[in-house]
């Protein structure tokens, strides 16, 4: 069964008329582009540094659709509406990262409301797959909006060890707490041991108000790598600083109850938060199932699911 290269919805060759709206701007865009990752891996955006998937993950720029096609940014002065991602250069499963990260998207925001970048699967010219996913900081317009990622906001030293997940709550407005909490059951869920600093921005609002982002550079990455379930302690004593790769950032339930009363959130909000991931595990694992993963992959990740939910339902 064919599903959309964008939402996943069923029966559907390439692009639903809704993602073309919301990716495309109406444009029939094919998933199948005419052009490898070759033509802009000069463009790559950061060199690997660090034990980690961001720090390997190769990223290049494609410009605005032109009539049906996509095309790599080739000028310095020409905008990129779109960020691209070939699939991991090494690491395990290599090939699954576009498909890895594409669903993860998806999840977070069609399952559990979490407010993400658009994103969609391709594939280059040579059939290698890709991962897209439509910039936020540019508005309507075409003007770039001011963004900043909280290894700036916080002046942190190190994107991973200096600073904690209740130095960026405490940081954000209080409806912003909300969705941040929100975000941090998610990834540790889904086993995103890689959202850090850099991973969390705020955004320019229209009014010029500086705001959480959408979320991006969801996946998990337990596929990949051996890795934690989430990349920094949630509480500012440093409590699982130490402990070994693995074992660190192990929490369960009420520990995610206890965060959100330190950043003040109401404690009706807190469990109604807990009771909505509790309740769509199912649902998340059949999402994995109708995405672009190999079914090697989708029966791993579907059992790391398993795996969190109970570190999750622990007493």
């Amino acid at each position: 069964m064919a599903q959309c290269n964008g939402c996943l919805k069923d029966n559907i060759l390439g692009f639903c008329t809704t993602c073309q709206r919301r990716l495309f701007n109406r444009s029939k865009v094919s998933p199948q582009l005419r052009f490898n990752w070759e033509e802009i891996s000069k463009r790559i955006d950061g060199q690997p540094m660090g034990f980690s998937i961001s720090g390997v993950q190769r990223k290049g720029f494609i410009g605005k659709p032109r009539g049906v096609e996509l095309y790599p940014k080739m000028d310095l002065g020409e905008k990129s509406f779109f960020i691209i991602k070939p699939m991991l250069s090494n690491f395990n499963l290599p090939d699954q990262s576009p498909a890895n990260e594409h669903v993860t998207m998806l999840m977070a925001r069609q399952i559990f409301g979490i407010k993400t970048a658009e994103c969609a699967f391709v594939r280059f010219a040579n059939g290698s797959p890709a991962y897209i996913t439509k910039r936020f900081d540019y508005n309507e317009k075409g003007e770039k909006l001011n963004q900043e990622d909280f290894a700036s906001v916080l002046q942190a030293s190190h994107k991973y060890y200096s600073k904690t997940y209740q130095d960026v709550g405490e940081w954000l407005s209080p409806i912003n707490r909300i969705e941040f909490l929100r975000v941090l059951i998610f990834n540790f869920l889904t086993g995103n041991g890689d959202a850090h600093l850099k991973n969390i921005s705020l955004l320019e609002t229209a009014h010029g108000d500086m705001m959480l982002s959408p979320a991006y550079d969801l996946m998990n990455t337990k596929i990949h790598l051996p890795d934690n379930l989430l990349a920094l302690n949630l509480f500012r004593e440093l409590e699982q600083t130490s402990l070994p790769l693995g074992e660190k950032y192990i929490y369960s339930s009420d520990d995610f109850v206890n965060f959100g009363k330190r950043l003040n959130v109401r404690e009706n909000i807190i469990y109604k938060i807990i009771n909505l991931f509790e309740a769509k595990e199912q649902e998340a694992k059949d999402m994995i199932g109708k995405s672009f993963l190999s079914d090697y992959a989708k029966n791993l990740y579907k059992s790391n699911i398993s795996e969190n939910y109970a570190r999750f339902r622990k007493k």
